[in-house]
């Protein structure tokens, strides 16, 4: 398989992300200087990868009409188990609702990056990589879309998490034996700080947490720079 990188046209490469996460996933971060990527179906949506009824429908008729090795059963679980994702949030903003999901308003941490950035480590990995622009849809109503590869359900996602407003960076791994694949991977970067371009602590951490989050990246030399959430402030 030849590596390449792709994304959908809408992605601005100059786009600001965040990835919300607590302290522990911070340090594995930091410690193996990887970026950690979790199998599709090892997510709690149970619609991950969930394919629209009139796509199963014409997966099975293909199938049955013998145009297709296989049917619809068979696609969905290839899309979830053959393909590896890691999850971002588009914007500079604050968003409260990760905030709280990610560790709490206390001990989460968000870590910064663009797209730019993760283009560049993606290039490093010399993998199939694709960058979608997640389509927030009811997958009962959804009739118009174009599916050719096993990665194409994963840009979408049930319209209840709209407020994630994600990216995802997908890393398929497709070949003989994928029914096996392990359910986490990590992927070495270039270094840490070809990733992350700032730290920003939860709006209600107080001055202990920060320090001990400046004392952890400065142990492990990440030069970005470590903030509190503009949240955590009165406007003036």
């Amino acid at each position: 398989m030849i590596a390449k990188v792709t994304a959908d046209r809408d992605i601005s490469q100059k786009s600001i992300l965040r990835r919300y996460m607590d302290l522990p996933k911070l340090l594995d971060l930091l410690h193996t200087r990887s970026l950690y990527f979790r199998r599709a179906d090892g997510f709690s949506d149970r619609f991950e990868g969930a394919l629209f009824p009139s796509l199963r429908k014409s997966l099975d008729e293909a199938f049955v009409q013998k145009l297709a090795s296989d049917g619809a059963d068979y696609f969905y679980r290839r899309a979830r188990e053959g393909n590896y994702v890691s999850c971002w949030t588009i914007g500079a903003t604050d968003n409260m609702a990760l905030w709280q999901l990610y560790g709490g308003l206390k001990t989460s941490i968000a870590v910064t990056s663009t797209v730019d950035c993760l283009f560049e480590c993606a290039l490093f990995w010399n993998r199939s990589t694709h960058f979608h622009k997640v389509r927030y849809v009811d997958h009962r109503r959804v009739r118009n879309y174009v599916i050719g590869n096993y990665t194409d359900v994963l840009q979408y996602k049930s319209d209840a998490y709209k407020y994630e407003k994600e990216l995802r960076v997908i890393v398929p791994q497709q070949e003989d034996g994928w029914e096996k694949n392990p359910i986490e991977v990590r992927l070495a970067l270039p270094s840490v700080d070809t990733l992350v371009r700032g730290v920003i602590v939860a709006p209600e951490a107080d001055s202990n947490f920060l320090e001990a989050v400046r004392e952890l990246c400065k142990r492990y030399d990440l030069k970005a720079p470590v903030k509190r959430s503009r949240l955590s402030t009165y406007p003036k």
